[in-house]
């Protein structure tokens, strides 16, 4: 993989966290944390609400049968129980919680563990509560604990990206996972990881790293992490051998930080590693994830039963596309070029021309008087690109007839960006892993910036997709892509 110094919008020469400062995020935290347990307590007594119509009362109160009467009332006393569940859970430790996946896995365990305890109150005190009521119950507090849930997610997401529960973090190593680390959690500050600097694991660390700064030698790492006042240490796995592990694990015991460690295997989802013992040793288990005859077939019964879904819907849209495409600008409507498919098979890919006609001739001088990568070049102000074009780029309205191409076999509704010739004639034996599969229509590298991500977050993108392929990651990235494109981030 070609080295790309990448120096993102943002990235600078960052100041020095005081602990003060440590101190005040952690009051942050605990201010989310407080309002996510308000609005859990409010969204399951919503739920408890929703469900009392079907409440029976105890037979003391049988006579008067009224929908929410003293046993309801009793029932009430049950909510904290809900609170203390989740807790127990660690659904109000924010740390814990920043993957959805997680945070999903934990709430569907606390709401059955909550409902089950329920039953077992109801039971022992004798409450008369009907079988339709516990399901009732179960079902509103179950969609009203996750709407709640999801708008903290989204409140704490913006108050991250604000920088208001940002917390700065160092990053062990200079080399390329550690500059990928660096990339993804500035791209991706609702995570709430800020990286302030690298820790050099050579001896003389000196000037900056992509405009972040070296502040040190891992042999510092305490002093480092004490003087910047981060919350968290990442480390590189590939950057720092094992017995270097153990030392900066030992030099940090005593300083409150979080470390987080990645297993050095950058192209492999987290849902495919687990950790197993063995006499004191953790072991990391990779799950095999393969794309066999039976995956390879529903991959492709999926592409062709939505892919033809999706080209009869938009087929007026492309009708009407085309024709200001032809009165708009000389030349044919769709533009034909050769990428390189499923196997290195080359293959015509379809397009609505977005620029004038003869702009392959001018891409050669336009790639040397701006110097930009000649693998993905690509300008914001393209002077070959028509007022359509613009439009249709901005909209990824040109791809449509890509779902052509997806519906004769060429490519798949979602896959790994569709290769050049030229590219692919550079791929070392390592990048030719992402021709395993077809090109896509979008893709990971479509949802997480698309023009915006330097060559290497491309093939990193890619290469994750190929190697971690399932039919819910496709519905992921499916899902993902029309909040993309509205958002238009990348699309020039």
């Amino acid at each position: 993989m070609a080295d790309v110094r990448l120096a993102p919008a943002g990235f600078s020469e960052a100041p020095e966290v005081d602990v003060p400062a440590r101190r005040t995020l952690v009051h942050r935290a605990r201010v989310v944390a407080f309002i996510n347990l308000v609005v859990d307590l409010i969204a399951i007594t919503g739920g408890y609400l929703l469900s009392k119509g079907i409440i029976v009362s105890t037979r003391a109160d049988a006579v008067s049968r009224t929908p929410f009467s003293l046993s309801g009332r009793w029932v009430l006393l049950t909510i904290p129980l809900w609170l203390v569940i989740f807790a127990a859970y660690g659904l109000y430790d924010r740390s814990e919680l920043d993957a959805p996946s997680e945070e999903l896995r934990r709430l569907f365990h606390g709401i059955t563990v909550s409902i089950v305890a329920i039953v077992m109150i109801t039971f022992f005190a004798k409450f008369a509560v009907s079988r339709g009521w516990i399901a009732s119950l179960a079902l509103f507090c179950t969609l009203t604990v996750a709407a709640g849930r999801f708008a903290v997610r989204k409140l704490t997401g913006r108050l991250s990206a604000s920088g208001y529960l940002c917390s700065p973090a160092l990053i062990v190593g200079t080399n390329e996972e550690a500059r990928t680390i660096a990339r993804s959690l500035h791209r991706h500050q609702r995570l709430g990881y800020r990286a302030v600097g690298f820790v050099s694991v050579g001896p003389a660390p000196t000037g900056s790293v992509d405009g972040l700064p070296v502040v040190g030698s891992v042999d510092d790492i305490a002093i480092l992490a004490r003087q910047t006042g981060v919350a968290a240490v990442v480390i590189a796995g590939t950057a720092v051998r094992a017995d270097g592990l153990l030392r900066i694990d030992a030099a940090l015991q005593a300083v409150d930080v979080e470390i987080r460690l990645t297993p050095g295997l950058p192209h492999v989802s987290p849902s495919r590693i687990t950790i197993r013992p063995l006499d004191g040793l953790a072991l990391l288990s990779l799950d095999r994830r393969e794309l066999g005859i039976r995956q390879a077939a529903l991959k492709r019964m999926f592409d062709v039963v939505v892919g033809t879904l999706l080209f009869v819907i938009a087929l007026p849209v492309m009708v009407i596309v085309g024709i200001l495409v032809r009165l708009t600008s000389r030349g044919p409507a769709l533009f034909r070029q050769e990428r390189v498919g499923k196997g290195g098979q080359p293959f015509v890919m379809y397009k609505f021309r977005s620029m004038v006609q003869g702009a392959e001739e001018q891409h050669e001088q336009l790639v040397q008087a701006s110097g930009a990568d000649t693998v993905l070049f690509k300008l914001r102000e393209d002077p070959r690109v028509t007022p359509v074009g613009g439009v249709l780029r901005r909209w990824a309205l040109d791809e449509l007839p890509q779902l052509w191409n997806v519906v004769k076999g060429d490519m798949s509704l979602v896959g790994p960006r569709p290769a050049l010739p030229g590219e692919t004639a550079r791929y070392s034996n390592r990048l030719r892993t992402r021709l395993q599969v077809k090109p896509g229509l979008t893709g990971l590298w479509q949802v997480n910036g698309r023009h915006e991500l330097p060559f290497a977050d491309y093939i990193r993108y890619d290469l994750f997709y190929v190697e971690n392929w399932s039919l819910g990651l496709d519905l992921y990235v499916i899902g993902k892509t029309v909040p993309a494109l509205l958002a238009r981030r990348g699309s020039y």
